[in-house]
């Protein structure tokens, strides 16, 4: 058997396998392309012969090219692992085979093409640095979290009385020049507005307070920064010119207003009856306040464990990086859309898979040092550790073992578990030997920041 081998700079492979006339022979040394036909004619029913009486050169003449080919294709599958052995090579997606010479009387040669498994070259999986966000929680942000269930459990009720701080106000809005005319291409709008937000504008608060049932005022607000007035081109504050570049030239403008509703907000005591209304398992306001600021440290430890996970596989790839041929990514998401059998012509599919390649190769990225990271750690996922893992779940879900085992082997989850299982252990390893600088700061900083980040 000759091969000769080439590996192109985005690591496709490239095998072309010649095989000798003896690999080409059976074990009696029969060449088997000439049995193949041997074979057919004694098998073939072809009306006006009999049974293996077809003459032999009409049969190579008719067929012959068919049955090389057939015979072909299934010899060079039958080498495919032995030549990948010998070259010590391991595919990372797909085999292509393609037929080069399969002539009677020619040496047998075909092409195999394969993405080539990238090599993974672990150089660091101990020390990687990490900053942590933590959190303090302090009474205030008990407080707080107290504030909003009285909000939750408020009562709304309209009153006749002059609008006060935080109240609800309908409102009929339409804006106005300085002289309070109606400009024109403004519609009238109706607006619920909750004093105390500064909704219509900076300043808007102010002026509403106080304002009745049925009354009507003009109020001046200045715009947010970058805010551009809804005035189309006849209005005085903008000129067409203005308007036409979208242009700010004020971030002042006037609004009518007329009040349609004023509502309130009645606010349950802070007391053990609330206390029991928020959450049915608190006796009192104190346990109430227990329970709030343990769920606040489970959220904590929770978000922490979660950033510091995906802090950790990021440091991971970026300190190990790898070779990796788009064609196996390509490959991978391909199996995914056959595997979850989406239904995408070629443009869809190839839409999909340029939408899903970034994410793709990072995710591949991580199993391969994952699975090397395993390796080097000599951990082991085993029968008896999967076993447990089924029964905790059957536990978890009050159903018997045989039940969830079935369940998990109907799914074809058993191999998830397993994963599963594996990349815990491996997270947990990185973990323990990860250089972390911890940040504290308040609960609310905290909050805001892991609002940010999962948007």
């Amino acid at each position: 058997m000759n091969i000769n081998k080439d590996i192109s700079s985005d690591q496709i492979v490239s095998l072309e396998v010649t095989l000798s006339p003896e690999e080409t022979s059976d074990d009696e040394n029969r060449n088997i392309f000439s049995e193949a036909v041997m074979s057919f004619r004694r098998e073939a029913k072809i009306p006006g012969f009999r049974p293996g009486r077809i003459p032999l050169n009409l049969v190579r003449k008719r067929w012959g090219k068919e049955l090389r080919l057939a015979k072909a294709e299934e010899l060079a599958k039958k080498f495919i692992e032995k030549v990948l052995d010998q070259e010590k090579l391991e595919p990372g997606g797909q085999i292509d085979v393609e037929m080069i010479e399969y002539g009677e009387g020619n040496p047998l040669a075909f092409k195999i093409v394969f993405p080539l498994q990238p090599e993974v070259n672990l150089t660091k999986y101990k020390g990687l640095r990490v900053l942590l966000n933590d959190a303090e929680i302090a009474d205030s942000d008990i407080d707080e979290e107290l504030e909003f269930q009285r909000r939750k459990q408020a009562v709304i009720r309209s009153i006749d009385d002059p609008a006060p701080a935080e109240a609800k106000l309908t409102l009929k809005v339409q804006e106005v020049d300085p002289s309070g005319i109606i400009l024109v291409g403004c519609p009238l709008e109706e607006k619920i507005v909750e004093l105390g937000t500064d909704i219509l504008g900076i300043g808007s608060d102010e002026q509403l307070l106080g304002i009745n049932v049925g009354e009507k005022r003009v109020i001046k607000v200045r715009l947010e920064p970058g805010g551009i007035t809804k005035a189309p081109v006849q209005s005085a504050i903008i000129t067409p010119e203005q308007a036409k570049e979208g242009q700010q030239v004020t971030n002042e403008r006037y609004l009518s207003v007329e009040v349609v509703k004023v509502e309130v907000l009645e606010l349950p005591e802070l007391n053990d009856d609330f206390a029991k209304l928020v959450d049915e398992n608190v006796e009192s306001l104190k346990t109430l306040r227990d329970s709030i600021k343990y769920r606040m440290m489970v959220f904590i430890e929770s978000v922490k464990r979660r950033t510091m996970e995906n802090s950790l596989i990021d440091r991971l790839i970026e300190e190990n990086p790898l070779q990796i041929s788009r064609a196996v990514i390509e490959g991978t998401l391909n199996n995914v859309a056959d595997n979850l059998k989406l239904e995408m012509d070629s443009e869809k599919r190839k839409k999909f898979i340029e939408t899903s390649y970034a994410d793709a190769e990072k995710d591949l990225r991580y199993v391969l040092l994952r699975d090397e990271v395993a390796k080097q750690e000599n951990i082991v996922v085993t029968d008896e550790e999967v076993t447990n893992e089924i029964t905790r779940a059957a536990e978890e879900r009050k159903i018997t073992f045989d039940e969830m085992k079935k369940k998990i082997e109907e799914e074809g989850s058993v191999d998830q578990i397993k994963r599963t299982m594996l990349e815990r252990r491996v997270i947990d390893i990185l973990m323990t030997n990860a250089d972390i600088e911890k940040r504290t700061m308040e609960f609310s900083e905290f909050l805001r920041i892991t609002q940010e980040s999962e948007r």
